[in-house]
Formats: C-alpha cells, sequence, structure tokens
C-alpha cells in the first residue's frame, strides 16, 4: 500500500494483521494519530505508525482540516476526509506547531469520552511556557525562577532585574530554542522587554543558568523515563536544542534524573513528553517540557527503542480504554 492511500483515506491497515492478530497481535485494535504532518515525513510520526502495523494496530492518521465533527442531541460523530466515520479505541495527540492548529479537535474527542494521549489541556499548558512553569511551581519540582506578563508594567522589568548576571527571554509559545535570547543584566531594560512584547506579544523572561555548557533531554512514556542524552552547545554559542547546532551525546539515566523528569511531567499532566534538564551548581533544575517530542537520532544516542516503548504504551492504553 502506498504512503498516500491511508494519508488521504484516514486509514492504515498493517499487511499481515489478522495474521498477527490470530498470532497474538492486536489487530482488533484501532488508533487514530491526530498530526500536522498527515504524509509522516517526521521521523518521530513515521516510525511510530511502523512500530504500532509491526504488532497488528490499524492506525487513522488524521490532520486538522480533514475532518469533520457532527453534532446532534444524541452525541458526536466523526467522519474523515474519505467519508468513514472514526470510532478509534484511542486518540493519540501528535500536534507540534505552535499555534496549537488543531487542539479543538483533540478536545472534541476528549468530550466525547475517547481515551486521548496527550489530552489538550496538558498539551497547552506544556506548550504555553508561563503555564508550565506555574504547573511546576505547584508540584514543588526545581526551575529556574521567571517571570512573564502580556504586558510591560513596572513590576515586570523591576524583577526580571533581578532574576540575575544573565536572563533568558523565550517567546512563550516557541519550541526547539526558536527565537530565545540571552542577555546581560544591565541590558535587561523597559525599552527591550516592550521590543520583545511587540514582537512575541507577551514576556518571558528566565534565569540564565550556569551550566557545564550543555543540558540533558529525558524522554518519558507513562511511567517510565526511557533514558537520557546530553546536548552540547556549540563552540562559542549557548543554545544546546540540536535543531540549534547543538550536539547530541549519551547520558546515562540516573535515579535523580528519572525521578526529575517523572516529576515534571505528572505536573504538567502529559503522558509523553521530553523534559529538558539543566545542571545548576547546587541541583538538577527543569528548563521546559516538549509535549511530542521529536525523538530523530535521540532513540541512538539514548539507546531506547522510543518508537516500540510507545507503540506498547499506547496499545495498553487502548486495551485499557476497551476494558
Amino acid at each position: 500500500m502506498r504512503q498516500h492511500d491511508y494519508v488521504d483515506q484516514g486509514v492504515f491497515l498493517p499487511a499481515g494483521g489478522a495474521d498477527r492478530q490470530a498470532a497474538g497481535g492486536w489487530g482488533d485494535l484501532e488508533i487514530a494519530l491526530i498530526t500536522h504532518d498527515p504524509d509522516l515525513k517526521e521521523q518521530r510520526n513515521r516510525k511510530l505508525v511502523n512500530a504500532l502495523a509491526e504488532r497488528g494496530v490499524s492506525v487513522r492518521v488524521l490532520a486538522p482540516g480533514r475532518e469533520t465533527v457532527c453534532i446532534s442531541g444524541s452525541g458526536t460523530a466523526f467522519i474523515d476526509g474519505s467519508g468513514r466515520e472514526l470510532n478509534p479505541d484511542l486518540v493519540v495527540n501528535g500536534l507540534y506547531r505552535n499555534s496549537g492548529w488543531g487542539l479543538d479537535l483533540v478536545r472534541a474527542f476528549e468530550l466525547a469520552g475517547y481515551p486521548v494521549v496527550n489530552r489538550a489541556e496538558a498539551w497547552y499548558r506544556a506548550k504555553m511556557k508561563h503555564l508550565a512553569s506555574a504547573a511546576l511551581a505547584a508540584a514543588g519540582v526545581p526551575q529556574p525562577p521567571v517571570v512573564f506578563s502580556h504586558g510591560v508594567p513596572a513590576p515586570l522589568w523591576r524583577r526580571a532585574r533581578r532574576l540575575g548576571r544573565r536572563v533568558v527571554l523565550k517567546p512563550w509559545n516557541s519550541a526547539l530554542g526558536e527565537g530565545s535570547a540571552r542577555y546581560p543584566q544591565a541590558q535587561i531594560t523597559r525599552e527591550r522587554l516592550g521590543r520583545w512584547r511587540r514582537r512575541h506579544g507577551s514576556v518571558y523572561a528566565q534565569a540564565y543558568v550556569p551550566n557545564p555548557g550543555r543540558d540533558i533531554r529525558v524522554v518519558v512514556v507513562g511511567s517510565e523515563a526511557l533514558g537520557a542524552s546530553y546536548r552540547y552547545a556549540r563552540k562559542g554559542m549557548w543554545k544546546t536544542n540540536v535543531a540549534a547546532g547543538g550536539r547530541p551525546a549519551y547520558c546515562r539515566l540516573t535515579e535523580p534524573l528519572r525521578r526529575l523528569a517523572l516529576a515534571a511531567t505528572r505536573a504538567v499532566g502529559l503522558d509523553v513528553a521530553g523534559v529538558d534538564i539543566i545542571e545548576g551548581a547546587e541541583r538538577l533544575q527543569v528548563l521546559e517540557l516538549n509535549a511530542w517530542p521529536n525523538y530523530h537520532g535521540y532513540d541512538q544516542i539514548a539507546r531506547v527503542d522510543v518508537a516500540g516503548y510507545l507503540a506498547d504504551y499506547l496499545i495498553e492504553r487502548a486495551r485499557r480504554g476497551t476494558g
């Protein structure tokens, strides 16, 4: 079957599914993946669909804008682009764009009673950096101090200046380190914050944590931290994101790393997360969380089959939902 056959029709029936079911596979299960990547060009999505197919699971790949939601007094029905009604055992929220386009579709599935991984509210909380920071604080998870405002009132400017010798400004809903900038304390002026607010719509300022020139990415699936990898900044640079030129390297998943990553994931309410952790002078701290993390290359570095673990977790969740 050609790739576009199941993308356009919104359905994927893996070859040998019936045989796999007879041999102990899960050909009776159907999982819907809602994604901004319906052609499965990104490895994280393609590898997951392949892993589910290998286990005999039927996958429906859904893209926002191709589905129709029919609401009546008797309930809500979901129709894919080919006109077929959707009735999955589990819905997977594989959205990643900062705009959150399609998050309402995820929420509609939730309201209709379908089990969802990751739930819309948790995804939104992770994407909105100030909400993730507030959730971490409420749970007592260590993190660098943050100040946030949709405007530039005098208290914001004064508090931002107190964050430390260096301050990191981040777009409030960015990913992959895009748009983040680091400034010396003296350059955190009200005028600079005003320009930042006009460009990004708000001000999210985080204390810079002096570190060994690296941070740590831990991938969490369900109640397990799967592995860890260092991300080293390029020489003369401070950003460690691989997309920004950072270099990944193996990191042993220690018990403190595992506990911190799991605590952060629980605090935000995610089922699947990439947790970015910084090694401060005195303790580990959480920088931010990513819902639906990109593990391209991470699985080789961290020496873990992320797609396989994730597929098994989704199958378990789907079975629980049908039980």
